[in-house]
């Protein structure tokens, strides 16, 4: 048993250090494509080729998209997904060309982490202070006058943080300050779990179908900053709810495979 255990252990390290490498691999591989239009978020397309055509396939990651002709508009709007795991990356590039132009806004401290640091640059990201609320609240607002006249699109993670609880964390107010300064839509997007192949706490990574749910556009032309908390809580409530939906979708069709296989087996 003990074996078994540090048998799993050692795979699952061993297949997330290749699903890294990959990453900075593919990083790299932009890097001097993208050195010829810093700044530009259409360098993003890049990453996003090879990471969909080649890491999702390596790594046995299927993407299933609901609704997404919702993600098709070419007005400005601010995205928001929950955040599980690095896998996000890889989810994140295989819808990206359904949206782009788009940028993502990023901790500071991917900033220094070698290629991949460089290429966010070099694809225009936004870099803020998630310790410091203020400030990069701040950092935001200068950007977000330039994105809204070029009809680019911001991409955020309210949660701030990876969470694979299966539930969400509080929703930092950001990107719905942002929403409603700017006036732009509010697009949450949800994926669904990873736990059934990925999990740090059992340490599983095999192949697997990720539903990407895009829901319905949110308006802010009508909202203040006064309307930011209960903002953010009806935006947070409307991703937990599809967050649970899929949840029940994935339980209902292992159960149906399990029924099917025990009456083929009779």
């Amino acid at each position: 048993m003990f074996l078994c255990s540090v048998s799993r252990s050692i795979k699952f390290y061993v297949k997330l250090g290749f699903y890294y490498i990959a990453i900075f691999t593919v990083t790299l591989v932009a890097v001097p494509f993208s050195s010829c239009q810093p700044g530009d978020p259409g360098n993003l397309l890049y990453a996003s080729w090879m990471v969909h055509h080649i890491i999702s396939r390596i790594f046995g990651l299927k993407w299933e998209v609901k609704n997404e002709e919702l993600l098709k508009s070419k007005e400005p709007c601010v995205l928001v997904c929950n955040h599980q795991s690095a896998l996000d990356i890889s989810g994140m590039m295989y819808i990206w060309p359904l949206f782009h132009p788009c940028v993502p806004v990023l901790k500071k401290e991917l900033l220094f982490t070698g290629p991949f640091g460089i290429f966010c640059w070099l694809a225009g990201c936004i870099f803020v202070d998630r310790f410091n609320s203020e400030r990069a609240r701040d950092t935001l607002n200068m950007k977000v006058k330039e994105l809204k006249e070029q009809k680019i699109k911001l991409w955020i993670f309210p949660e701030g943080t990876r969470n694979d609880s299966g539930t969400l964390l509080p929703f930092k107010k950001g990107a719905f300050h942002i929403a409603t300064q700017a006036k732009i839509p509010i697009v949450p997007i949800v994926f669904s779990q990873y736990t059934d192949f990925y999990s740090i706490g059992k340490k599983i990574f095999d192949r697997g179908t990720i539903t990407v749910t895009v829901l319905p556009w949110i308006k802010t032309e009508h909202l203040t900053s006064e309307d930011v908390p209960s903002l953010t809580e009806k935006v947070r409530s409307l991703m937990m709810s599809s967050l649970k939906q899929s949840a029940e979708g994935i339980l209902e069709t292992k159960s149906n495979g399990s029924v099917n296989t025990k009456v083929q087996s009779q």
